[in-house]
């Protein structure tokens, strides 16, 4: 019928065409007059173009309506071409591998740029930066390269004193925050002007030499990650200053940490060479139980501990690839792994808790003395030894320790230790510093700490000064002459995480160069390097966090930063080619860490080692959120498998199966993960490992549906039941509810002539 419409409509277009046509002609016939041959021949080549044009225009017309369909599928296919070029095809808007290398941690353009309204596009000024190395006298980057580099940036001198006007934000906080960078900047110029003027012996600042402190009205703290950027003394913002060289620590150590999850052996001997290539210059291992103790320490070893011949080959692996080996064993507290069997039961500080030893045993000095030999013979020749001593929660609290200053008793202990491992070992001992913030200096240069130990400073928070102030490194740097720094690439930010946030890891680690390049003048050997700690439990009695293949993608993206001195779209290609990424548009475009924090999206199709279990850590993250998301709504939103009906067997059998519908989908997909995770798991850790991983992370969520299934048939199998009130839950009656006496027939109790209850 459509057709028939269409075919009469073309034909009484063509007959009105043609009728428009001789009118046009005749037109044409009457105006000839007084017009030349010329003229004339114009004309009739119009009316031929009219008439032609018409009849196209006609046809077209009539085309287009009987392949309309045509027309919109087309259509469609060009969107989704389009669509489809804009989701994979290098953005001109993102960073490459040419991009400026500024040293935002992960935006386009640097924090300062933020506060300045500069845009990308306006960096196009090239300054040459020098790169230090911090301690030993190390001038050369983690290859060895020359001491100056091209470092594609904005001119930092410019960039502190100039400001687009026309950037000035629009919302309020940004706009105060705004306004506080600008009086920053004059009063640094202020306090430097002062500086030279009493540098030159002029101006009334006082004393020679003396140098003015600006007023304390610090600028607001600036936002980042849920945190806030901290100042130091002066006023001058810390984190993320493009107006320093790159600093590059000398030693960049990679911390295994061992205990109670041991990977195999096979597979730490696979990450040797990898570590070597990413910038790592030591590696340190922190064994506990994990160490083939023997004599009278052979219980403290776990049932599946490494073999002897595993260490000596762990350790000629990492000497023969560049790696400097630096063992850590547990001296003062965290020594549950050992403080926790009854032999050694009697050498705790307080009998109820294995955590710290009692110093003013001679038997604990015994035990210490044990632990150092045992693993000095198996890394001779090491040059450092880490002997803990962080976190003594339970100090000076036996009998015997009461005598004694607590500050004095931990000094005491730490320098008998050092001391043994100086002179018997000729080690430098290594301690973590967070005992000794609180330790005066005179304290500590009575006890001759400067000369005994290095300490090293953790923190694994971004803001560094937050746990450390400059107060400390100003008292640390008048009594030791070199200086540690701890960072940490996983471990760190949730007990049962399974996998790193690498945003906040990249901060703290970029923080840490930051702070670093600060403090390294308040000693005179600077800084010996910033080790990156990895850890897999937080104490001996915790259950396992974010385990070492699930944390690789953190710690190349780590490793890295530290190893050139900041973190941009200029190391993209090292990264994909250290992951093993496939040369697709995916990784032609740089990271996006506010939106994929976790690295899944980006890093799911990469073949790096561990990549299996890194993937299955995702999947497991929207199995959970999905099985936490149906047990929500069928026990708490919904009104027929609550608490209250599973443990009264008492619901509708047709509400029952409505909620079990999804159930099954659920089971399948929790249990096929199972498999999953433990042929995944099964490559790097032993069945001891991968089944408690697999206990404390997926059959939870099994066994909470298998639980649910269970008791939902139960009601379903009801065919009768009883009248209401049912029965109260006994352990109310602890609280004074408890069921009342019996109710007849007319919802009166027995005796109370329908007052009422009683």
């Amino acid at each position: 019928m459509s057709s028939i419409i269409i075919q009469r409509s073309s034909t009484g277009f063509r007959t009105k065409l043609e009728e428009a046509s001789a009118s046009d002609r005749s037109q044409l016939s009457t105006g000839r007059e007084g017009v030349g041959p010329a003229g004339e021949q114009r004309l009739h080549c119009v009316g031929c173009v009219m008439e032609v044009l018409r009849a196209w225009f006609g046809r077209a017309g009539v085309g287009a309506w009987r392949a309309r369909r045509q027309v919109v599928w087309g259509t469609c296919v060009l969107v989704m071409v389009g669509v489809i070029y804009l989701q994979y095809a290098p953005s001109g808007l993102l960073d490459h591998p040419s991009a400026p290398r500024h040293r935002a941690l992960n935006t386009l353009y640097s924090p300062h740029e933020h506060e300045m309204g500069q845009q990308p596009s306006e960096r196009t000024q090239v300054q040459r930066v020098r790169f230090v190395t911090g301690g030993e006298g190390s001038q050369s980057g983690p290859e060895g390269n020359v001491d100056t580099h091209v470092h594609d940036d904005v001119d930092n001198n410019n960039n502190m004193n100039s400001i687009n006007e026309e950037a000035v934000p629009s919302d309020p906080a940004s706009q105060q925050h705004h306004l506080a960078v600008e009086g920053l900047q004059r009063r640094v110029a202020e306090r430097r002007v002062q500086e030279e003027q009493v540098a030159a012996g002029g101006g009334n600042a006082g004393e020679a030499g003396a140098v003015m402190l600006p007023q304390q009205d610090l600028p607001p703290a600036g936002v980042w990650g849920g945190g806030q950027y901290r100042y130091n003394p002066y006023g001058e913002p810390v984190y993320g200053r493009t107006d320093r060289p790159n600093y590059i620590p000398a030693h960049r150590v990679v911390h295994f940490d061992l205990k109670g999850a041991p990977p195999k052996m096979s597979a730490l001997l696979q990450l040797i060479p990898w570590l070597a290539r990413q910038g790592a210059t030591a590696v340190m291992l922190e064994y506990e139980d994990m160490f083939p103790w023997r004599g009278r320490l052979a219980q403290v070893a776990a049932k599946n501990h490494y073999s002897r011949k595993q260490i000596s080959g762990l350790v000629a692996a990492c000497r023969s690839h560049g790696l400097e080996v630096i063992p850590l064993v547990q001296t003062f507290g965290h020594l549950e792994f050992a403080l926790k069997h009854e032999r050694f039961a009697h050498l705790r500080e307080v009998p109820e808790i294995p955590q710290a030893l009692c110093p003013s045993l001679n038997e604990s000095l015994w035990l210490v003395r044990a632990l150092v030999d045992q693993t000095m013979a198996l890394h001779p020749g090491a040059r450092f030894l880490h002997i803990g001593c962080d976190e003594v929660f339970q100090l000076g609290e036996c009998e015997r320790c009461r005598l004694v200053v607590r500050e004095s008793l931990f000094l005491q202990h730490m320098k008998a230790v050092a001391r043994y491992v100086r002179q018997k070992y000729a080690a430098v001992p290594l301690v973590w510093d967070d005992m000794l913030r609180h330790v005066s200096e005179s304290a500590m240069q009575e006890a001759q700490l400067g000369q005994l130990v290095e300490p090293m400073v953790w923190v694994y928070a971004e803001d560094v000064y937050r746990f450390v102030q400059p107060s400390v490194w100003s008292k640390f740097g008048q009594v030791f002459p070199r200086v540690w720094a701890a960072s940490a690439f996983k471990g760190a930010f949730g007990e049962q995480l399974t996998v790193p946030n690498v945003r906040r890891h990249l901060d703290n680690n970029l923080n840490w160069l930051d702070v670093m390049s600060a403090e390294t003048a308040k000693f005179t050997g600077g800084f010996r390097g910033l080790v990156l700690t990895g850890w897999q439990r937080y104490d001996h009695f915790a259950v396992l966090c974010e385990l070492l293949p699930a944390a690789m993608p953190s710690l190349s993206v780590n490793l890295l930063a530290v190893s050139h001195g900041y973190f941009n779209a200029s190391v993209q290609g090292q990264l994909y080619q250290a992951l093993n990424c496939m040369q697709t548009p995916k990784y032609q475009t740089w990271l996006n860490l506010d939106a994929d924090p976790f690295l899944w999206d980006k890093f799911s199709w990469c073949f790096f080692p561990g990549a299996p279990v890194f993937k299955m850590t995702a999947r497991l993250d929207a199995t959970r959120r999905d099985v936490d998301a149906y047990l929500e709504r069928v026990t708490r939103s919904r009104a027929w498998i609550t608490d209250y009906n599973r443990r009264h067997n008492y619901s509708s059998p047709m509400r029952v199966d409505e909620d079990l519908e999804e159930l099954p989908a659920r089971l399948h997909s929790v249990t096929l993960l199972l498999k999953t995770a433990r042929e995944a798991l099964a490559e790097w850790f032993d069945d001891w490992t991968v089944g408690e991983w697999l206990e404390q992370h997926i059959w939870p969520l099994l066994n909470r549906l298998q639980a649910l299934q269970r008791e939902a048939e139960s009601m379903k199998a009801v065919k009768y039941w009883p009248a209401r009130p049912l029965p109260l839950l006994s352990e109310l009656a602890a609280f004074g509810v408890s069921e009342p006496s019996t109710v007849d027939g007319q919802g009166r109790q027995e005796g109370d002539g329908g007052g009422g209850r009683t």
